[in-house]
Protein backbone atom coordinates (compact mmCIF):
# COMPACT_ATOMS: atom_id res chain seq x y z
CA UNK A 1 0.00 0.00 0.00
CA UNK A 2 1.43 3.21 -1.48
CA UNK A 3 0.78 6.85 0.96
CA UNK A 4 1.80 10.36 -0.07
CA UNK A 5 3.30 12.13 2.89
CA UNK A 6 0.61 14.30 4.07
CA UNK A 7 3.15 17.09 5.52
CA UNK A 8 6.92 16.97 5.73
CA UNK A 9 8.77 18.64 8.52
CA UNK A 10 11.86 20.75 7.85
CA UNK A 11 15.02 18.80 7.57
CA UNK A 12 17.80 19.40 10.07
CA UNK A 13 21.56 19.10 10.07
CA UNK A 14 22.90 18.23 13.83
CA UNK A 15 26.35 17.02 15.47
CA UNK A 16 26.45 13.82 17.40
CA UNK A 17 27.41 14.58 21.03
CA UNK A 18 30.97 12.64 20.44
CA UNK A 19 32.05 15.56 17.72
CA UNK A 20 32.38 18.35 20.35
CA UNK A 21 35.67 16.54 21.88
CA UNK A 22 37.40 16.08 18.52
CA UNK A 23 36.62 19.78 18.14
CA UNK A 24 38.09 21.37 21.08
CA UNK A 25 40.79 18.75 20.52
CA UNK A 26 41.43 20.95 16.69
CA UNK A 27 40.74 24.22 18.59
CA UNK A 28 43.57 23.34 21.11
CA UNK A 29 45.83 21.73 19.09
CA UNK A 30 45.59 24.93 17.03
CA UNK A 31 46.18 27.30 20.25
CA UNK A 32 49.55 25.48 21.39
CA UNK A 33 50.54 25.38 17.73
CA UNK A 34 50.59 29.22 17.76
CA UNK A 35 52.01 29.48 21.03
CA UNK A 36 54.73 27.14 21.06
CA UNK A 37 55.36 28.02 17.31
CA UNK A 38 55.34 23.92 16.53
CA UNK A 39 54.20 22.31 13.65
CA UNK A 40 53.26 18.98 14.89
CA UNK A 41 50.36 20.45 16.42
CA UNK A 42 49.13 21.77 13.76
CA UNK A 43 49.20 19.00 11.47
CA UNK A 44 47.13 17.03 13.94
CA UNK A 45 44.53 20.47 14.08
CA UNK A 46 44.40 19.60 10.92
CA UNK A 47 43.43 16.30 10.42
CA UNK A 48 40.64 17.21 12.98
CA UNK A 49 39.38 19.76 11.31
CA UNK A 50 39.00 17.65 8.06
CA UNK A 51 37.80 14.83 9.92
CA UNK A 52 34.71 17.26 11.00
CA UNK A 53 34.36 19.18 7.34
CA UNK A 54 34.09 15.62 6.07
CA UNK A 55 31.44 14.28 8.01
CA UNK A 56 29.53 17.93 7.38
CA UNK A 57 30.44 17.44 3.92
CA UNK A 58 28.40 14.24 3.57
CA UNK A 59 25.23 15.59 5.10
CA UNK A 60 24.70 19.16 3.61
CA UNK A 61 23.04 17.42 0.56
CA UNK A 62 19.11 17.45 1.10
CA UNK A 63 17.27 13.99 1.77
CA UNK A 64 15.29 13.15 -1.25
CA UNK A 65 14.06 9.93 -0.93
CA UNK A 66 9.92 8.18 -0.86
CA UNK A 67 8.43 6.32 1.71
CA UNK A 68 6.09 3.47 1.83
CA UNK A 69 4.13 1.44 4.40
CA UNK A 70 2.73 -1.86 4.39
CA UNK A 71 0.43 -2.16 7.57
CA UNK A 72 -3.33 -4.09 8.26
CA UNK A 73 -6.01 -1.19 9.16
CA UNK A 74 -6.62 -3.19 12.52
CA UNK A 75 -4.74 -5.14 15.08
CA UNK A 76 -5.77 -6.51 18.45
CA UNK A 77 -3.55 -5.90 21.77
CA UNK A 78 -1.48 -8.94 22.07
CA UNK A 79 -1.71 -9.86 19.05
CA UNK A 80 1.80 -9.63 16.39
CA UNK A 81 0.96 -8.16 13.15
CA UNK A 82 3.40 -8.02 9.70
CA UNK A 83 5.26 -4.07 8.90
CA UNK A 84 7.02 -3.47 6.48
CA UNK A 85 8.25 0.24 5.16
CA UNK A 86 9.81 0.93 1.83
CA UNK A 87 12.14 3.78 0.93
CA UNK A 88 13.51 4.81 -2.16
CA UNK A 89 16.76 7.33 -3.07
CA UNK A 90 15.30 9.90 -5.26
CA UNK A 91 18.42 11.76 -4.97
CA UNK A 92 21.56 12.29 -7.80
CA UNK A 93 23.98 10.44 -5.23
CA UNK A 94 23.78 7.79 -3.34
CA UNK A 95 23.52 7.41 0.71
CA UNK A 96 24.98 5.68 3.18
CA UNK A 97 24.46 4.80 6.82
CA UNK A 98 20.45 5.10 6.50
CA UNK A 99 18.81 4.84 9.93
CA UNK A 100 15.02 4.77 9.36
CA UNK A 101 12.27 4.90 12.29
CA UNK A 102 8.62 4.41 11.90
CA UNK A 103 6.08 4.60 15.05
CA UNK A 104 2.17 5.65 14.94
CA UNK A 105 0.83 9.26 16.41
CA UNK A 106 -0.85 8.80 19.31
CA UNK A 107 -0.48 8.80 22.98
CA UNK A 108 -0.59 6.62 25.22
CA UNK A 109 1.56 4.82 22.33
CA UNK A 110 -0.40 2.48 20.58
CA UNK A 111 2.58 0.32 19.07
CA UNK A 112 6.64 0.14 19.91
CA UNK A 113 8.77 2.30 17.74
CA UNK A 114 9.96 0.35 15.11
CA UNK A 115 13.76 1.00 13.77
CA UNK A 116 16.33 -0.39 10.72
CA UNK A 117 19.31 0.61 9.50
CA UNK A 118 20.84 0.18 5.75
CA UNK A 119 24.91 0.58 5.31
CA UNK A 120 23.85 2.03 1.95
CA UNK A 121 21.32 2.93 -0.33
CA UNK A 122 22.68 3.72 -3.81
CA UNK A 123 21.13 6.27 -6.23
CA UNK A 124 17.90 4.75 -7.08
CA UNK A 125 17.54 2.25 -5.27
CA UNK A 126 14.99 0.73 -2.69
CA UNK A 127 15.52 -0.72 0.61
CA UNK A 128 12.68 -2.68 2.59
CA UNK A 129 12.39 -3.04 6.33
CA UNK A 130 10.25 -5.66 7.69
CA UNK A 131 9.05 -6.70 10.93
CA UNK A 132 6.68 -8.19 13.07
CA UNK A 133 5.10 -5.92 15.78
CA UNK A 134 2.76 -6.45 18.62
CA UNK A 135 0.38 -3.67 19.75
CA UNK A 136 0.54 -2.75 23.28
CA UNK A 137 -2.13 -0.47 23.73
CA UNK A 138 -5.66 -0.13 22.76
CA UNK A 139 -6.71 3.29 20.49
CA UNK A 140 -6.90 4.84 17.39
CA UNK A 141 -4.32 6.52 15.27
CA UNK A 142 -4.40 8.16 11.78
CA UNK A 143 -1.13 9.17 10.90
CA UNK A 144 2.21 7.33 10.96
CA UNK A 145 5.55 8.98 11.50
CA UNK A 146 8.85 7.75 9.42
CA UNK A 147 12.31 9.29 10.29
CA UNK A 148 15.45 9.31 8.07
CA UNK A 149 18.73 9.85 9.77
CA UNK A 150 21.23 10.12 7.53
CA UNK A 151 25.15 10.46 9.02
CA UNK A 152 28.31 11.64 7.73
CA UNK A 153 31.78 10.20 7.78
CA UNK A 154 32.88 9.37 10.69
CA UNK A 155 29.40 9.92 12.37
CA UNK A 156 30.13 13.13 13.58
CA UNK A 157 27.27 15.51 11.74
CA UNK A 158 23.90 13.82 11.22
CA UNK A 159 20.53 14.95 8.85
CA UNK A 160 17.22 14.14 10.27
CA UNK A 161 13.88 13.79 7.75
CA UNK A 162 10.61 13.71 9.12
CA UNK A 163 7.18 13.07 7.38
CA UNK A 164 3.78 12.07 8.18
CA UNK A 165 1.53 9.75 6.46
CA UNK A 166 -1.89 9.01 6.21
CA UNK A 167 -1.84 5.31 7.44
CA UNK A 168 -5.09 4.89 10.13
CA UNK A 169 -4.44 2.35 12.63
CA UNK A 170 -7.10 0.65 14.70
CA UNK A 171 -5.56 -0.96 17.70
CA UNK A 172 -9.02 -3.22 18.86
CA UNK A 173 -9.10 -4.51 22.64
CA UNK A 174 -7.20 -7.91 23.37
CA UNK A 175 -9.40 -10.75 22.35
CA UNK A 176 -10.62 -12.57 25.67
CA UNK A 177 -13.41 -14.92 26.86
CA UNK A 178 -16.94 -13.16 27.05
CA UNK A 179 -18.91 -12.71 30.09
CA UNK A 180 -21.62 -15.25 31.31
CA UNK A 181 -23.27 -15.34 34.06
CA UNK A 182 -21.35 -18.51 35.20
CA UNK A 183 -18.06 -16.56 35.19
CA UNK A 184 -19.00 -13.73 37.18
CA UNK A 185 -17.81 -13.44 40.92
CA UNK A 186 -19.57 -10.53 42.06
CA UNK A 187 -22.28 -8.26 40.34
CA UNK A 188 -23.25 -4.66 41.18
CA UNK A 189 -26.77 -4.82 42.73
CA UNK A 190 -29.34 -2.43 41.49
CA UNK A 191 -32.02 -4.15 43.78
CA UNK A 192 -31.49 -6.09 46.95
CA UNK A 193 -34.25 -8.57 46.07
CA UNK A 194 -31.54 -9.29 42.88
CA UNK A 195 -28.26 -10.71 44.49
CA UNK A 196 -26.55 -12.83 42.47
CA UNK A 197 -22.82 -13.60 43.00
CA UNK A 198 -22.73 -15.73 39.52
CA UNK A 199 -24.89 -13.07 37.84
CA UNK A 200 -28.37 -12.27 36.81
CA UNK A 201 -30.82 -15.63 37.63
CA UNK A 202 -34.28 -16.03 36.47
CA UNK A 203 -36.54 -18.50 39.00
CA UNK A 204 -36.71 -21.36 36.92
CA UNK A 205 -34.88 -24.43 37.66
CA UNK A 206 -33.30 -26.68 35.27
CA UNK A 207 -32.19 -29.89 37.77
CA UNK A 208 -29.70 -30.90 40.39
CA UNK A 209 -26.25 -31.28 40.00
CA UNK A 210 -22.90 -32.24 41.90
CA UNK A 211 -20.98 -29.01 42.94
CA UNK A 212 -18.78 -26.98 41.17
CA UNK A 213 -15.99 -24.62 42.17
CA UNK A 214 -17.52 -21.08 41.83
CA UNK A 215 -21.17 -22.21 43.14
CA UNK A 216 -23.34 -20.26 45.92
CA UNK A 217 -24.03 -21.71 49.23
CA UNK A 218 -27.82 -20.53 48.90
CA UNK A 219 -28.18 -22.61 45.74
CA UNK A 220 -27.06 -25.99 47.61
CA UNK A 221 -30.14 -28.43 47.55
CA UNK A 222 -29.71 -29.81 51.49
CA UNK A 223 -32.47 -32.58 50.37
CA UNK A 224 -30.37 -33.96 48.08
CA UNK A 225 -27.03 -34.02 50.49
CA UNK A 226 -29.39 -35.56 52.95
CA UNK A 227 -30.59 -38.50 50.81
CA UNK A 228 -27.30 -39.05 48.88
CA UNK A 229 -24.50 -37.46 51.34
CA UNK A 230 -23.06 -35.91 48.43
CA UNK A 231 -22.73 -31.98 47.94
CA UNK A 232 -25.75 -30.63 44.83
CA UNK A 233 -26.20 -27.18 43.95
CA UNK A 234 -29.86 -25.98 42.14
CA UNK A 235 -29.03 -25.42 38.45
CA UNK A 236 -31.23 -22.93 37.31
CA UNK A 237 -32.27 -21.68 33.95
CA UNK A 238 -30.87 -17.86 32.39
CA UNK A 239 -33.15 -15.52 30.35
CA UNK A 240 -30.77 -13.89 27.74
CA UNK A 241 -31.58 -9.93 27.70
CA UNK A 242 -33.57 -8.77 25.35
CA UNK A 243 -30.95 -5.44 25.04
CA UNK A 244 -27.15 -5.38 26.06
CA UNK A 245 -26.00 -1.94 27.52
CA UNK A 246 -22.65 -1.84 28.12
CA UNK A 247 -21.51 1.27 29.89
CA UNK A 248 -17.77 2.50 30.26
CA UNK A 249 -16.41 5.07 32.65
CA UNK A 250 -13.03 5.38 31.27
CA UNK A 251 -9.85 6.98 33.30
CA UNK A 252 -8.40 10.29 32.70
CA UNK A 253 -5.97 12.22 34.22
CA UNK A 254 -6.19 15.88 33.03
CA UNK A 255 -8.57 15.44 30.99
CA UNK A 256 -6.66 12.92 28.95
CA UNK A 257 -6.86 9.63 28.38
CA UNK A 258 -4.63 7.09 30.35
CA UNK A 259 -3.83 3.74 30.38
CA UNK A 260 -4.72 1.62 33.26
CA UNK A 261 -4.65 -2.05 33.33
CA UNK A 262 -7.61 -3.49 35.19
CA UNK A 263 -9.40 -0.76 32.89
CA UNK A 264 -8.50 -2.17 29.68
CA UNK A 265 -8.90 -5.80 31.14
CA UNK A 266 -12.55 -4.99 31.91
CA UNK A 267 -12.90 -3.07 28.51
CA UNK A 268 -11.93 -6.38 26.67
CA UNK A 269 -14.65 -8.62 28.60
CA UNK A 270 -17.04 -5.91 27.89
CA UNK A 271 -15.75 -6.00 23.94
CA UNK A 272 -16.07 -9.87 23.82
CA UNK A 273 -19.62 -10.10 25.35
CA UNK A 274 -20.85 -7.38 23.22
CA UNK A 275 -19.99 -8.80 19.97
CA UNK A 276 -21.19 -12.57 21.26
CA UNK A 277 -24.68 -10.51 21.84
CA UNK A 278 -24.57 -9.25 18.38
CA UNK A 279 -23.74 -12.64 16.57
CA UNK A 280 -26.91 -14.11 18.39
CA UNK A 281 -29.28 -11.02 17.65
CA UNK A 282 -29.25 -9.24 20.95
CA UNK A 283 -29.42 -5.44 20.48
CA UNK A 284 -26.32 -3.81 21.42
CA UNK A 285 -25.52 0.17 23.07
CA UNK A 286 -22.66 0.78 24.40
CA UNK A 287 -22.96 4.06 26.64
CA UNK A 288 -19.34 6.04 27.24
CA UNK A 289 -18.38 8.51 29.17
CA UNK A 290 -16.00 9.61 25.95
CA UNK A 291 -16.53 13.04 23.87
CA UNK A 292 -15.44 10.64 21.45
CA UNK A 293 -18.38 7.85 22.04
CA UNK A 294 -21.28 8.76 24.02
CA UNK A 295 -24.04 6.87 23.10
CA UNK A 296 -23.26 4.25 20.37
CA UNK A 297 -26.02 1.53 18.34
CA UNK A 298 -23.11 -0.83 16.33
CA UNK A 299 -24.38 -2.02 13.29
CA UNK A 300 -21.81 -4.87 13.02
CA UNK A 301 -19.62 -6.69 14.84
CA UNK A 302 -16.61 -4.09 13.14
CA UNK A 303 -18.21 -1.13 14.35
CA UNK A 304 -18.66 -2.22 17.91
CA UNK A 305 -15.14 -3.43 18.35
CA UNK A 306 -14.20 0.17 16.63
CA UNK A 307 -16.27 1.57 18.94
CA UNK A 308 -14.53 0.41 21.84
CA UNK A 309 -10.62 1.35 20.74
CA UNK A 310 -12.37 4.88 20.33
CA UNK A 311 -13.12 5.29 23.63
CA UNK A 312 -10.37 8.16 24.92
CA UNK A 313 -10.54 10.08 28.07
CA UNK A 314 -13.55 9.72 30.71
CA UNK A 315 -15.82 12.27 32.15
CA UNK A 316 -18.15 13.09 34.27
CA UNK A 317 -21.51 10.43 32.90
CA UNK A 318 -23.85 12.85 31.18
CA UNK A 319 -27.66 12.56 32.73
CA UNK A 320 -29.18 12.27 29.01
CA UNK A 321 -26.71 8.81 28.66
CA UNK A 322 -27.49 7.94 31.96
CA UNK A 323 -30.74 8.12 30.96
CA UNK A 324 -30.87 6.20 27.77
CA UNK A 325 -28.54 3.02 29.67
CA UNK A 326 -31.35 2.95 32.06
CA UNK A 327 -34.00 3.38 29.67
CA UNK A 328 -32.90 -0.21 27.89
CA UNK A 329 -32.73 -1.97 31.13
CA UNK A 330 -35.76 -0.84 32.54
CA UNK A 331 -37.22 -3.11 29.08
CA UNK A 332 -35.36 -5.69 30.59
CA UNK A 333 -32.20 -5.74 29.61
CA UNK A 334 -28.93 -6.55 31.15
CA UNK A 335 -26.38 -3.71 32.08
CA UNK A 336 -22.36 -4.45 32.14
CA UNK A 337 -19.91 -2.11 33.97
CA UNK A 338 -16.52 -1.11 32.59
CA UNK A 339 -14.57 0.78 34.72
CA UNK A 340 -10.88 1.73 36.50
CA UNK A 341 -9.87 1.43 40.50
CA UNK A 342 -9.43 4.97 40.18
CA UNK A 343 -12.99 6.07 38.84
CA UNK A 344 -14.89 8.39 41.71
CA UNK A 345 -17.11 6.05 43.70
CA UNK A 346 -19.82 8.92 42.59
CA UNK A 347 -20.06 8.20 39.11
CA UNK A 348 -20.96 4.13 40.14
CA UNK A 349 -23.38 5.73 42.77
CA UNK A 350 -25.00 7.24 40.37
CA UNK A 351 -25.30 4.15 37.70
CA UNK A 352 -26.22 1.86 40.49
CA UNK A 353 -29.31 4.48 41.44
CA UNK A 354 -30.40 4.99 38.58
CA UNK A 355 -30.46 0.80 37.48
CA UNK A 356 -31.76 0.51 41.42
CA UNK A 357 -35.22 3.11 40.03
CA UNK A 358 -35.59 0.82 37.74
CA UNK A 359 -35.34 -2.92 39.51
CA UNK A 360 -32.23 -3.80 37.36
CA UNK A 361 -29.14 -4.99 37.92
CA UNK A 362 -25.61 -3.67 37.11
CA UNK A 363 -22.81 -6.04 36.43
CA UNK A 364 -19.37 -4.90 37.48
CA UNK A 365 -16.41 -6.53 34.98
CA UNK A 366 -13.62 -5.42 37.04
CA UNK A 367 -11.35 -8.03 38.51
CA UNK A 368 -12.26 -9.09 41.84
CA UNK A 369 -9.17 -7.33 43.44
CA UNK A 370 -10.25 -3.60 42.27
CA UNK A 371 -12.02 -1.82 45.12
CA UNK A 372 -15.70 -2.42 45.10
CA UNK A 373 -16.48 -1.23 48.34
CA UNK A 374 -19.30 1.49 47.27
CA UNK A 375 -23.08 0.73 47.91
CA UNK A 376 -24.67 0.06 45.09
CA UNK A 377 -27.84 2.01 46.46
CA UNK A 378 -30.04 2.38 50.18
CA UNK A 379 -30.90 -1.07 50.99
CA UNK A 380 -28.95 -2.55 48.66
CA UNK A 381 -26.08 -5.84 49.43
CA UNK A 382 -22.53 -5.58 48.08
CA UNK A 383 -21.06 -8.62 46.04
CA UNK A 384 -20.92 -11.64 48.19
CA UNK A 385 -17.42 -13.48 48.05
CA UNK A 386 -17.76 -17.05 46.57
CA UNK A 387 -15.56 -19.96 48.46
CA UNK A 388 -13.09 -21.74 46.70
CA UNK A 389 -13.84 -24.99 47.83
CA UNK A 390 -17.29 -26.55 48.88
CA UNK A 391 -18.45 -26.41 52.65
CA UNK A 392 -18.49 -29.11 54.63
CA UNK A 393 -21.24 -31.13 54.73
CA UNK A 394 -22.75 -31.39 58.07
CA UNK A 395 -22.47 -35.24 59.62
CA UNK A 396 -25.94 -36.21 60.70
CA UNK A 397 -24.97 -39.24 62.96
CA UNK A 398 -21.36 -39.50 64.53
CA UNK A 399 -19.22 -41.75 63.26
CA UNK A 400 -19.27 -45.42 64.89
CA UNK A 401 -16.35 -46.20 67.05
CA UNK A 402 -13.15 -48.07 65.85
CA UNK A 403 -11.72 -51.15 67.73
CA UNK A 404 -7.57 -51.65 68.36
CA UNK A 405 -6.52 -54.86 67.18
CA UNK A 406 -5.98 -58.08 70.04
CA UNK A 407 -2.60 -58.07 71.59
CA UNK A 408 -2.14 -61.60 73.08
CA UNK A 409 0.72 -59.80 75.71
CA UNK A 410 -1.62 -56.61 76.52
CA UNK A 411 -5.15 -56.76 77.50
CA UNK A 412 -7.47 -55.88 74.84
CA UNK A 413 -9.05 -52.37 74.75
CA UNK A 414 -11.47 -50.10 72.90
CA UNK A 415 -9.78 -47.78 71.15
CA UNK A 416 -11.71 -43.91 72.09
CA UNK A 417 -13.47 -42.16 69.44
CA UNK A 418 -11.88 -39.03 67.52
CA UNK A 419 -13.98 -36.80 66.86
CA UNK A 420 -12.74 -33.63 64.83
CA UNK A 421 -12.77 -30.76 67.09
CA UNK A 422 -14.05 -27.77 65.84
CA UNK A 423 -12.22 -24.20 65.68
CA UNK A 424 -12.72 -22.00 68.40
CA UNK A 425 -13.87 -18.78 67.04
CA UNK A 426 -11.97 -16.15 69.14
CA UNK A 427 -13.25 -12.29 69.56
CA UNK A 428 -12.74 -10.22 66.02
CA UNK A 429 -11.88 -13.29 64.38
CA UNK A 430 -14.00 -14.33 60.64
CA UNK A 431 -14.59 -17.63 59.72
CA UNK A 432 -15.75 -18.18 56.21
CA UNK A 433 -16.79 -21.73 54.88
CA UNK A 434 -13.97 -22.98 52.71
CA UNK A 435 -11.13 -20.79 53.39
CA UNK A 436 -8.85 -20.38 56.55
CA UNK A 437 -9.85 -18.37 60.04
CA UNK A 438 -8.41 -15.01 60.19
CA UNK A 439 -8.24 -12.88 63.40
CA UNK A 440 -8.08 -9.08 62.48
Amino acid sequence: MSHRPTRRRRQRVQIAPHAWPTAAGAGAAFWFAVHENLVWPQLVGCALAAMLLTSLAGVVAPIRFGVDIDAPPRARVGEPFELAVRIRNKGVTGRRSVVVRQRWKSRPPLVPEFSGFADRVPRGASRTFTATVTPSGRGTSEFAEVTLEIAGAFGFFFRTWRCQLRQPLVSLPADVAPWTPESMTGVLVGDGSAVAAGGVRDVDMRGVRDWRAGDQISDVHWRSVARTGRLAVIERETRPPETLTVVVLPPAKRSKAVRDAAFEKALAVASATAVSAFRRGVATCIVASSADVGVHHPVSEADALDCFARIGAGQELHPAWLAHAVGHAERGGAVLLAASPSTPPEWVQQLASAAASVGAAVVDLRPASGPRRHAAAAGAELPVAVPASPPQVPQLAPPPATYAPYAPQETSAFAQPQYAQPHSAQPGSTVVPGRPMRTS
